[in-house]
């Protein structure tokens, strides 16, 4: 069981992706996502260029990974009530209903955020979209309200590292979700948005 938890982030203080912590410090295949003991500790089974291996993340870890998840695939959920694990899959139950995921879509999922942040991708905000760019590999995808231009959108049809990337970023300098984002902020200059929504922030403060 885990406590209910809101979406909308209030945090204008800017972080930068790097910040946030990898699940695993380098490149994985995730096998299986599983909960241990009577604690129900989330545990991440996974192959790496050197072996197989597996991981116990914290609950506060998992469980903003799985927010992550789930606002970037929309979900209309609400504030999370509880979720299992078991061998199939994941089962999220929230105020608006129960959703279920299946394991190789969560497995999939783990390694492209993990993959997000290992490779320190930089997010760039325009007025109808946002350009992610990969200073390792060289490789720039845009991000809009129809999903992703990378292969991993267009061919594979999942959730891709360039969605998490921008979730992560919108969420760390306070916009909230990337539905969210790209809902309010399509055809519309992303300065000319930041000034009103700081504005509206001064506003709340009486300043």
């Amino acid at each position: 069981m885990v406590n209910p938890v809101g979406i909308l982030s209030t945090d204008f203080s800017p972080m930068e992706i790097s910040e946030i912590q990898p699940l695993v410090s380098l490149e994985i295949k995730i096998c299986s996502v599983n909960a241990v003991g009577t604690s129900q500790t989330p545990q991440i089974i996974y192959r790496t260029s050197k072996g197989r291996c597996s991981t116990f993340l914290s609950k506060a870890q998992f469980l903003n990974c799985l927010l992550c998840f789930l606002q970037i695939k929309q979900v209309n959920y609400g504030k999370i009530i509880s979720y299992q694990l078991d061998n199939s899959g994941i089962e999220v139950v929230g105020n608006n209903g129960n959703y279920f995921f299946s394991l190789s879509e969560i497995n999939a999922f783990l390694e492209r955020y993990n993959r997000a942040i290992l490779e320190k991708l930089e997010v760039e905000l325009t007025g109808v979209g946002v350009i992610v760019r990969n200073p390792i590999k060289g490789t720039v995808a845009e991000v809009n309200n129809l999903g992703c231009s990378c292969a991993d959108m267009v061919y594979r049809q999942t959730i891709c590292k360039h969605q998490i990337a921008t979730h992560l970023y919108l969420q760390s300098n306070g916009w909230g979700s990337l539905g969210a984002y790209l809902q309010q902020n399509i055809g519309k200059k992303w300065e000319e948005n930041f000034l009103v929504m700081a504005k509206a922030a001064k506003s709340d403060l009486g300043l």
